[in-house]
């Protein structure tokens, strides 16, 4: 068996890639030293000790393991090697000087996209929501994506910028904000409960319910409350909000919606009125947020425009779905 040759593991990765370990300060000092003509007026210009830029020269020179100047007594005079890679470290700084200016744009500009999540809950209300955003005068190009999970989506790898939860994260990398509760309640059409009765705690054994296929959050928060439905009664199952609203319509059963779709739902009626839910909602964002003004100006939106939005909607005084992630 061979052994490992020496500088094997990190080191030997960082050799196999040129300028994996080159420092970038030792670069900028060569290129003053070759705009400038000498080690005094590169030193001048960088606002370094005069030996500090002698020793970045013969460091760069040991990293490169290449001679770039010839040494005489009038001062340093670049050789043929120093000449060419002159050029492209030349180049170098003004992708530098570029990669900062791109970098201080990114800062300060609220043109670009940003990706905001939510779950379906609050899937209607949020182009609402957004609206304030929009720009579409001159040359402004700021696009919102929209994206609506049922799954979180990972944020520390940039599958979306801005979420809305309703659990807190946990994740040191991750800022969030409390923006207030989602109300929903149990539901029912006028037709069912002419056809079936008005539920109460006594009748819910003879009732049929709208629920989830991957997660039935309502029998769970039934049964929280004392009031387990056996699977049976479960007459449709859809993990879409609207199809189950669309069954509720219908007349398929009582469904947990929440209040501000209900609402607006023709027909639809609330039924044990005395308990309701909420869903608490979190604005989550990566820290780095705080450094690019758009994502700053989408969160500070979302913060004020979401607790405005449900400020003034009445507090639940049961756990009823709060179950629902």
């Amino acid at each position: 068996m061979n052994s490992a040759p020496a500088g094997a593991g990190t080191d030997g990765e960082a050799m196999s890639q040129p300028g994996a370990r080159l420092d970038w300060n030792l670069v900028r000092t060569f290129v003053a030293v070759v705009e400038t003509g000498s080690l005094a007026a590169a030193a001048r210009r960088l606002t370094l000790a005069h030996p500090t830029v002698a020793r970045h020269i013969q460091q760069l020179e040991s990293q490169l393991e290449l001679s770039l100047f010839e040494r005489r007594p009038s001062g340093l005079v670049i050789n043929d090697a120093g000449e060419r890679l002159s050029l492209v470290a030349t180049r170098m700084q003004k992708d530098a000087v570029a990669f900062e200016s791109v970098s201080e744009f990114v800062k300060t500009t609220t043109t670009g996209k940003v990706r905001v999540t939510v779950a379906e809950p609050l899937a209607e209300i949020m182009p609402e929501v957004l609206a304030p955003l929009r720009e579409f005068s001159g040359n402004v190009q700021r696009h919102i994506e929209l994206v609506i999970a049922s799954e979180q989506l990972n944020l520390l790898e940039r599958e979306a910028d801005i979420a809305v939860r309703h659990v807190r994260p946990v994740q040191a990398e991750l800022v969030c904000r409390n923006v207030g509760k989602l109300p929903m309640a149990a539901w029912a059409s006028e037709s069912y409960l002419e056809e079936h009765g008005v539920p109460s705690e006594d009748t819910l054994h003879r009732h049929w319910f709208i629920d989830g296929v991957t997660r039935q959050f309502f029998a769970m928060a039934l049964a929280e409350l004392g009031h387990p439905i056996p699977e049976r009664q479960i007459a449709f199952c859809s993990d879409s909000m609207q199809a189950q609203r669309r069954a509720a319509e219908m007349g398929w059963g009582i469904v947990g919606l929440p209040n501000y779709v209900a609402e607006e739902t023709p027909g639809l009626v609330r039924v044990m009125a005395d308990q309701g839910s909420h869903l608490d909602l979190w604005l989550v964002a990566r820290t780095d947020m705080r450094q690019q003004m758009l994502l700053r100006l989408v969160y500070q939106h979302l913060a004020t425009a979401l607790q405005d939005y449900f400020a003034d909607l009445p507090p639940q005084r049961t756990s009823l779905l709060s179950a629902q992630p």
